[in-house]
């Protein structure tokens, strides 16, 4: 499946993965509970569907 085609509950995952890496590049720390839970305000859905856009998902890749 493409990055358009997952679920709400994926999406926000894919969300916390690119924000945690990001966060760990560029300040050298994990992502907080706080970012996690109010993750659809600090990280857009047109950012993720850009960076994804040529990414094949399976189910296998969320938890």
């Amino acid at each position: 499946m493409n990055v358009k085609e997952l679920n709400k509950e994926q999406l926000q995952q894919l969300k916390i993965r690119y924000l945690d890496e990001l966060l760990q590049e560029e300040e050298g720390r994990n992502i907080s509970y706080g970012e996690m839970a109010n993750i659809d305000e600090i990280v857009s859905d047109k950012i993720i569907y850009d960076l994804y856009e040529s990414t094949t998902f399976v189910d296998e890749d969320f938890f």
